[in-house]
């Protein structure tokens, strides 16, 4: 003889109660995936990695605006009559002779890139070594274009580049000087 058991219409049994768990608990997963996915902003989450990001080394270098030079130390060093500056960057700028023309000084910060990679990139002529501030340096010039590269830190350089633009011919003046003043304006000079 069976027996069959009745309950009453109505009571859970234990494998509906485990479907009714189930779908609470899969309710409140989908609800925290949508919540965590929300934003107003319209941007993406970012993409999961299975590694960690490789830890970035913070420069000690800073060096200000322009080379950490005015105006008036440029017009001083170079001998250019009320320069105005034309290009102003983090990493480069450029000044000009109030009455128009081409550049006549430049400045360059050079990040990531050695003094030594420099030496065999510039075409002005033959590289001279020099030194300014206590730090390695290399000079070229032609008749009216002169470049003063020197190391900062293990791996920058910075650039001084001049464009004789009177009748006095000298490119190079001022450019060392204004170097050093870039060292020393960043505490390596």
């Amino acid at each position: 003889m069976c027996r069959v058991s009745h309950r009453p219409r109505g009571s859970p049994t234990l494998v509906g109660v485990m479907r009714a768990v189930g779908a609470a608990v899969g309710i409140a997963l989908i609800g925290v995936a949508v919540a965590g996915c929300g934003g107003s902003s319209g941007q993406q989450a970012a993409p999961v990695t299975s590694t960690a990001p490789k830890a970035v080394a913070a420069s000690p270098n800073t060096i200000g605006l322009c080379g950490g030079v005015s105006d008036a130390d440029v017009a001083q060093q170079t001998g250019l009559a009320d320069p105005q500056r034309v290009a102003v960057n983090p990493l480069s700028c450029a000044w000009q002779p109030a009455a128009g023309g081409d550049y006549a000084v430049m400045f360059h910060w050079f990040r990531g890139s050695s003094l030594e990679q420099r030496r065999g990139q510039v075409t002005l002529g033959k590289p001279a070594t020099v030194e300014v501030a206590g730090q390695p340096g290399i000079e070229w010039q032609d008749g009216r274009t002169c470049e003063v590269a020197v190391a900062f830190g293990d791996t920058d350089f910075i650039d001084w580049t001049g464009h004789a633009t009177g009748s006095d011919g000298k490119p190079c003046k001022g450019l060392e000087q204004l170097a050093a003043s870039t060292l020393k304006q960043a505490g390596q000079g």
